[in-house]
């Protein structure tokens, strides 16, 4: 009726909300609201609704908008879904177009189709894979008449940033697009700094080819570049994984393309930044300046490389950033930037000691990487040297929330099955040790998970099974699903070896609320009652075997 054919309506002519693309320049947005609200308007006038004067209106505004554009309704109906799949030529399904293959007759093309739309698809992206020479001289030309077409150049770069074209399309097309007008670059700004990312450990060794990179790093640093993740920076809005956002932001980007540079040469401790990366890190551990956050997340993810090559400069501008009591923000970014992928480097851990104790109490800030940090500070505690005491290693392991506890049982469990054949030493003067030392003995800090990870721990420790369990047995509780524990217990050959302490153990972890006992457990029984029968009138023996039954 009339009153749902206006809500409707109003609601089409709202447009789409902006978050669902939240990372696109303002010409594409604005391209896409037209083309779903056309879409739409145009389907309900199909449908035999009479569209308000507004309605109508606001086609006719756009279809006059965008001339060039065929704004007829597709006949097989397939522009009333978002996604679908054909088999065949797809030029029958779709509204396709197809570059001319001599550059002359393609420059009159791209003169033509300076947009892509997605609602339309043509073979441009495979003629730039194709034929380089051919494509790049077209858009050369096109330069040449001081026509920037931005869409079919963003297009152009991705492939020669992925293909076998890399360093030709750098050799020949970094002179052009190091001099675009702002308002170019600032569109194809993602794309092209996606370009430097991947040329820069290829390009060659000389003087023009190295001033044009770092021509084009400065210009897309120059650029007021804002995505839903600065917005949020300024906001102080948590918003995930840092690590990521930074990677598909201009600004990051910029800085992987500067860390690629700098791995070409021969890094050697103690040598020192080169000037050209110096004083552009430098400018990037400004925290005044929000959109070089997402080049500090980077700077941390290389923070040892960085701490070894220029301690000095380390020490003064990235290490600073890592200090909750500084700037939650910041340390937030950089302890995320570094545990994207942690290592303990000892040098490095005495410097910043403080900053790495304090994470802890800031576990959940963390973000995707939160399990990395219980891991790195099992890791610091089984090898701990004389960087940490077992007061503070003890103080910061319950400092952790339950999950971080439990995060820190598994990377124990992960420690010990490492060891291999020296299992037995790494219980008895590593993990033993961290247990009672500095484990945390509360009845809060005792969970189902914990227990979990815990009977997993006496089942590694292998020919020291009899005393983990006595060191552990208390923190044993049932599981509900024990088939994993079991099956690992049976495969050890423990049960052989250690029948008492196998009743024991199975004993804690089974009880009235375990759902399922898998084959290995009648099989773990039989082989207990071998190795010593009298174990078999047991009262534990009795009623897990009137349980299995």
């Amino acid at each position: 009726d009339d009153a749902m054919r206006r809500e409707l309506e109003q609601a089409v002519l709202a447009g789409p909300p902006r978050e669902m693309y939240p990372d696109i320049e303002p010409e594409r947005w604005t391209l896409i609201v037209d083309r779903d609200i056309w879409l739409r308007l145009a389907k309900i006038a199909e449908a035999g609704a009479v569209l308000s004067e507004d309605g109508e209106k606001r086609m006719e505004q756009i279809q006059a908008k965008y001339p060039k554009t065929n704004w007829a309704l597709a006949e097989d109906q397939l522009d009333k879904f978002p996604y679908w799949a054909s088999v065949g030529d797809v030029s029958e399904l779709r509204n396709v177009t197809s570059p001319r293959r001599r550059r002359r007759k393609l420059i009159e093309w791209l003169r033509q189709n300076p947009d892509t739309y997605h609602w339309q698809q043509d073979d441009w992206r495979q003629r730039c894979r194709d034929h380089f020479a051919t494509s790049a001289c077209a858009l050369y030309g096109l330069i040449r008449e001081n026509i920037w077409p931005k869409d079919r150049g963003r297009e152009a770069l991705q492939v020669w940033s992925e293909g076998k074209h890399r360093r030709r399309s750098w050799r020949y097309m970094a002179p052009v697009v190091v001099n675009v007008p702002d308002a170019v670059l600032q569109a194809l700004a993602p794309t092209v700094s996606y370009w430097l990312q991947a040329i820069a450990e290829t390009f060659e060794d000389q003087a023009a080819h190295e001033a044009h990179f770092f021509a084009l790093v400065e210009r897309i640093l120059a650029l007021d570049i804002r995505d839903s993740v600065d917005r949020d920076i300024e906001n102080d809005v948590d918003h995930g994984d840092l690590v990521l956002k930074a990677m598909g932001h201009p600004v990051g980007r910029v800085t992987q393309a500067l860390l690629n540079w700098w791995d070409r040469g021969s890094l050697k401790d103690g040598q020192g930044l080169p000037e050209q990366l110096k004083a552009r890190f430098t400018r990037f551990c400004d925290t005044r300046i929000d959109k070089f956050r997402h080049a500090r997340v980077l700077l941390a993810t290389r923070v040892i490389a960085l701490f070894r090559v220029d301690r000095d400069w380390a020490s003064q501008h990235l290490l600073p950033l890592f200090d909750w009591q500084v700037s939650q923000q910041e340390a937030r970014a950089a302890w995320q930037g570094f545990l994207c992928s942690p290592r303990l480097y000892r040098p490095l851990m005495e410097a910043l000691k403080s900053a790495f104790l304090d994470t802890a109490e800031h576990y959940e800030e963390l973000g995707e990487f939160q399990r990395q940090y219980p891991a790195l500070l099992v890791s610091a505690a089984l090898d701990r040297g004389d960087t940490f005491t077992k007061v503070e290693l003890a103080g910061a392991t319950r400092s952790l929330p339950a999950n971080g506890l439990h995060d820190a049982a598994q990377a124990l469990v992960d420690e010990l099955e490492s060891a291999g054949d020296q299992r037995a030493n790494y219980w008895s003067n590593r993990v033993a040790p961290y247990l009672h030392d500095i484990w945390p003995h509360t009845r809060d800090s005792v969970s189902p998970e914990i227990s979990e990870s815990f009977a997993r721990l006496c089942v590694a420790a292998q020919d020291k099974f009899p005393e983990a369990l006595a060191q552990l047995q208390n923190w044993l509780q049932p599981v509900d699903y024990p088939a994993f524990l079991v099956h690992r217990l049976y495969k050890a050959g423990l049960c052989d070896k250690f029948p008492k302490e196998t009743l024991e153990f199975l004993s804690r972890m089974v009880g009235e609320q375990t759902q399922y006992l898998p084959g290995d457990f009648g099989d773990c029984l039989t082989k207990i009652e071998s190795a010593s029968s009298e174990l078999k009138a047991d009262q534990r023996f009795v009623r897990l075997s009137n349980y299995l039954r």
